[in-house]
């Protein structure tokens, strides 16, 4: 377990409050793992990030361009 999720972990111990990439080490076991689930579950997380990055893709380009030019 890194320690960022392990500070994920004590900021929201609660099964309500766990984030998705928490919630996905419950398939994890030691001797089982279910990845069909790990990532399933993981490639829900990446959803909005992926939205959000085609939204605004155009403006991100633009803006490493444009600082990239003097």
């Amino acid at each position: 377990m890194t320690s960022k999720s392990l500070k994920g972990l004590l900021l929201a111990p609660a099964e309500e409050t766990k984030t998705i990439t928490l919630g996905a080490q419950v398939f994890i076991g030691q001797f089982v793992t279910n990845w069909n689930a790990v990532l399933s579950a993981l490639s829900l997380a990446i959803l909005p990030v992926l939205v959000l990055y085609v939204i605004f893709s155009r403006q991100l380009i633009r803006g490493i361009t444009a600082g990239a030019v003097k």
